[in-house]
């Protein structure tokens, strides 16, 4: 069964609510998109960057197929709709919030939406 907190995350990426996906992470969190070579740096950084995510690829939902933590340690598998883009998070929590992520997805099937193009 995947942890709630794990839902409650990526339904907040669904929303497109970038506070509310930043209220997950630690005020000095390390955010890593590891297939864009993309670094956030903090809870702003964090937020600025799914505004930039939700411009590029607007009107997405994220399906969580499994997703488990330790007190110190998390990791999910997902699936980015209507692309069908799979992927998966890893990465360390402090107090519950997330300190660092590493986001692994399949960059070679990826396509942006013509709107973005």
């Amino acid at each position: 069964m995947t942890d709630q907190w794990i839902l409650d995350y990526f339904d907040a990426w669904s929303a497109e609510d970038p506070d509310k996906v930043a209220s997950f992470v630690t005020e000095d969190c390390v955010y890593e998109d590891v297939t864009a070579a993309h670094i956030s740096r903090g809870r702003h950084q964090v937020a600025n960057f799914v505004r930039i995510s939700n411009r590029v690829v607007p009107n997405v939902t994220y399906d969580v197929v499994s997703g488990h933590s330790t007190p110190t340690a998390y990791a999910a598998e997902w699936i980015m709709q209507p692309q069908g883009l799979r992927g998966s998070s890893v990465g360390t929590l402090v107090d519950g919030k997330i300190s660092s992520n590493r986001d692994y997805w399949d960059g070679a099937t990826f396509r942006l939406p013509k709107q973005a193009q």
